[in-house]
């Protein structure tokens, strides 16, 4: 069975036992929940299960996400002479159109990844042949997936909040939209549960194979580091005020979040690229990288941005310049150029990512030479660039930091639009736009879907 086909199986909350070239078995296009279990969830389902689940996540990096994201953060502009609306709906005079691919984007792969999880987690019981050291392992991985894939949704709807409280039946009422802070303190504590299933599984292994950009984080011991990593950086977040009012978490808050990290795989003397990652292949039936597409320029801020010297560059390239609706590119990047890109792994979490993010915690707690020392760490290792002397003011760190994440991180999430519009800075200094007028969109709309299913004119979070 292809992978897509699984993905989509999965995200329906069904799965079958074998591929569907077997002749002894049903059209697996067309199999129901009940069917898939009807023998409760065994060995060789919960290994589908598994497998598409991974596959669901990694499906959430897809050229909406990844490339709407970046846009808005004025990484990228995706110039396609048949469909102008990657520009004029992101970067242009008005929002995104709720009702169109642009608006009504990265939000739909997010929940299939959630109802793949829950689909899992509800049939937990009748997996008779898991160790109950097996059936936290299970939980924790599960829980942790889904915790990044919520954060992935609100990451794209920001203050406008998302629905968090999913796990019903298809036929009960729509969840209720939740406010931002609730959102990320909810997702705190789901990942808190899951590292507690993961540290109750002890030695014992994950009941399912990983897949190969998971090596170093196949076991429930070793994943649990990427859990910690996701905490702190969903920790960094929730302490920042803008957009939680009086909610943000402050001096706690970065406490945790550095806490967290330190709890993680980030290590100075690692090498900056660790982590998980999805990976991609032309294999018939995988997924190439998404990324990899001729149309996705570069924000001329991008290229001429970059400091003398800094190794980072080899990234980055000039190209013959193309114009659309009042933009220019003249860059394009390696991580986007089909020649090279089409099998290149992207990183879920990385340790120049986290420690980025401590540092970040470690400005937010005026800790500036602890921050100096991590932003450091990666400026020298991923740049080969001469090491800053302590800070000893926040702008200027936040500034650094932002330097480092931009060109260490580019086009691997949405992580420079966040810091963006947290810090206050989605505005002409982070780098141009379109020449004839840019309102700086920092959100996506919430799609005219989850109108139309809940028939109303009008979503408020609810922010008890």
């Amino acid at each position: 069975m292809h992978k897509r086909t699984l993905a989509l199986l999965v995200g329906l909350g069904i799965a079958g036992t074998a591929c569907k070239d077997s002749t002894s078995v049903p059209d697996l296009n067309n199999i129901s929940a009940e069917t898939a279990l009807a023998n409760g969830l065994t060995p060789t389902v919960l290994q589908l299960l598994a497998t598409g689940l991974v596959n669901a996540s990694r499906s959430e990096l897809d050229g909406r996400y990844l490339v709407f994201t970046e846009t808005m953060a004025r990484d990228f502009y995706r110039l396609d002479n048949a469909e102008n609306r990657y520009i004029t709906e992101l970067i242009g005079t008005a929002p995104a159109d709720y009702s169109a691919f642009t608006g009504g984007g990265a939000f739909t792969n997010m929940y299939v990844t959630v109802r793949s999880g829950n689909t899992i987690l509800n049939n937990l019981a009748s997996a008779t042949f898991l160790s109950p050291a097996e059936v936290s392992a299970t939980k924790g991985f599960v829980q942790t997936m889904k915790a990044l894939s919520y954060y992935r949704v609100l990451e794209t709807r920001d203050t406008l909040g998302i629905a968090f409280d999913v796990n019903h039946p298809v036929n009960d009422p729509p969840a209720q939209f939740e406010c931002k802070p609730n959102v990320l303190a909810e997702i705190s504590a789901l990942l808190d549960s899951a590292n507690t299933n993961l540290v109750a599984a002890g030695a014992a292994a994950f009941p399912f194979a990983l897949p190969s950009g998971f090596s170093g984080f196949n076991t429930p011991a070793t994943f649990a580091k990427f859990n910690r990593g996701l905490k702190g950086k969903v920790e960094v977040y929730r302490a920042l005020p803008q957009g939680n009012r009086t909610k943000a978490t402050g001096t706690a808050g970065f406490n945790a979040a550095i806490a967290a990290i330190n709890a993680s795989f980030a290590s100075p003397s690692a090498p900056m690229n660790l982590g998980p990652k999805y990976t991609y292949s032309t294999a018939s039936g995988d997924q190439t990288n998404p990324l990899a597409d001729a149309n996705i320029f570069l924000n001329p801020f991008v290229g001429d941005s970059i400091q003398a010297g800094d190794k980072r560059a080899a990234k980055i390239f000039p190209v013959t310049p193309k114009t659309l609706s009042n933009v220019t590119g003249r860059y394009k990047g390696t991580m986007t150029d089909p020649s090279g890109a089409l099998t290149q792994p992207i990183p879920i979490l990385s340790n120049a990512e986290l420690l980025l993010l401590r540092a970040q915690a470690e400005i937010g707690l005026g800790q500036f030479a602890a921050a100096t020392a991590d932003i450091n760490a990666v400026r020298t290792a991923d740049g080969g660039l001469t090491p800053y002397l302590d800070f000893v003011d926040a702008a200027s760190a936040i500034k650094a930091v932002l330097y480092e994440k931009r060109y260490s991180l580019l086009g691997q999430s949405a992580q420079r639009l966040v810091d963006l519009r947290e810090y206050g800075l989605l505005n002409a200094s982070a780098g141009p736009g379109r020449s004839n007028g840019d309102i700086f969109q920092s959100v996506l709309p919430i799609p005219k879907s989850q109108f139309d299913t809940r028939n109303v004119t009008t979503i408020t979070p609810a922010c008890p």
